[in-house]
């Protein structure tokens, strides 16, 4: 391989009733790396781990985002909710960055998940989160 940077990996499980509260608090995937330091993701998979009660109330505009320090920052990826959240059995998905955002960065900033638009209802399932990153340096 030839990237100078190791490939990490963070694994989040985010409870039913924090993804029902994802617009307001998103959760954190990866800490920020520290002054100096980007993250650089590679690949998110996401697992609807169902329990009982599929998620409803998923309007046009309410995906998942994976975004730099907060429900504000720099997009790095988009998961579309629709045939996922709202799934009535186990659904995987899984995304790569594609945002120049993601080609920028932001330098000590954590890896965030945040909904879009608005918040979801009802639901019981946990969303399993596993992120694979790299750490860089914000100068040469």
């Amino acid at each position: 391989d030839s990237d100078a940077s190791p490939l990490f990996q963070a694994d989040v499980t985010i409870t039913a009733s924090q993804l029902k509260a994802l617009n307001a608090t998103p959760q954190t995937l990866v800490a920020a790396p520290g002054a100096g330091k980007i993250l650089v993701p590679t690949l998110v998979q996401l697992f609807l781990d169902y329990a009982t009660t599929a998620y409803d109330g998923i309007a046009a505009g309410e995906d998942l985002n994976v975004r730099y320090t907060n429900g504000s920052g720099a997009l790095c990826a988009t998961i579309e909710t629709t045939g996922f959240l709202d799934a009535t059995s186990d659904a995987y998905r899984w995304v790569t960055p594609t945002t120049a955002a993601a080609v920028a960065g932001a330098a000590n900033a954590a890896l965030v998940m945040y909904m879009a638009t608005a918040e979801i209802a009802t639901g019981d399932s946990p969303l399993k989160v596993r992120t694979f990153y790299r750490v860089i340096d914000a100068a040469f």
